[in-house]
């Protein structure tokens, strides 16, 4: 056989395993003995068991939450939207929370089911938190350390496992009782959305809410503000408030969790 077949055959068992087509089946069965068509199906089946594992790994919470069947068949049809384009199966699912919130959205037979794609961006976020990059952790002493002339300048870095997310549903604590594996409370709408932190802290992954206040300047934190225009920031957005010992009680909330990494 020579490399240019070669490589053709490849192309033609790769697109059948992805999308199943008849001239790659055809092809295929036509070169390879004793019964070509039976172990691609093989192959099929197991490359999507496969993906399926993988999605059943990285959402745990949203598995128990939507059970065995109903998350399988939604897994299901986003892996044959969505075939992995990469050679680490860490990754794939990023696109899961995105999709299952257009999904159930446009699904009349379904419902609107706002929680399953909050509570499957939180188990991807915990997950990412879990196995993201190390990173030293800023200690108390560090600031002591700094110059006052330096605090209108200093930027803090965020750990790099530090995300910031917008929950409008009741989903910490769907996930606290399916964590818990108590009844699980009728998932709710809040009245406004409510933001959460997730990290890695001391080799765990943790999650909180956040105020809005500090939610407004965590995003400020992650867009790389110094410090001095986060407070700035901070009263211009809550001009009722006495925003500079909030903020200082922010930073110093920060460096005791383990929130930043550098300055």
């Amino acid at each position: 056989m020579s490399a240019t077949s070669l490589a053709d055959l490849q192309a033609q068992v790769q697109a059948h395993v992805l999308a199943g087509g008849e001239l790659a089946v055809n092809d295929v069965v036509s070169v390879v003995p004793g019964g070509g068509a039976r172990g691609l199906g093989i192959y099929r089946h197991a490359y999507r068991a496969r993906l399926l594992e993988t999605l059943r790994d990285s959402f745990g919470h949203t598995l128990m939450y939507l059970g065995d069947e109903w998350f399988d068949a939604l897994s299901a049809d986003f892996i044959e939207q969505h075939p992995s384009a990469l050679a680490n199966l860490r990754w794939y699912g990023a696109a899961y929370p995105d999709w299952l919130a257009r999904r159930l959205d446009q699904a009349d037979d379904l419902g609107d089911h706002p929680e399953v794609a909050e509570l499957a961006r939180l188990d991807w976020a915990m997950r990412s938190a879990f196995d993201g990059p190390d990173a030293r952790v800023l200690a108390l002493t560090d600031l002591a350390a700094l110059a006052p002339e330096a605090w209108a300048t200093v930027v803090f870095n965020p750990h790099p496992t530090l995300a910031l997310l917008s929950l409008r549903c009741n989903t910490l604590g769907l996930w606290h009782a399916l964590d818990q594996d108590a009844e699980v409370p009728a998932a709710e709408v809040l009245p406004s959305a409510m933001a959460v932190v997730v990290w890695r802290f001391e080799e765990r992954p943790h999650f909180r809410s956040a105020s809005p206040m500090e939610a407004v300047a965590l995003q400020a934190l992650l867009q790389t503000h110094s410090f001095a225009e986060t407070c700035a920031l901070l009263s211009a957005r809550f001009p009722d408030e006495d925003t500079a010992p909030l903020a200082g009680g922010f930073l110093r909330r920060w460096i005791e969790e383990g929130l930043l990494s550098s300055m």
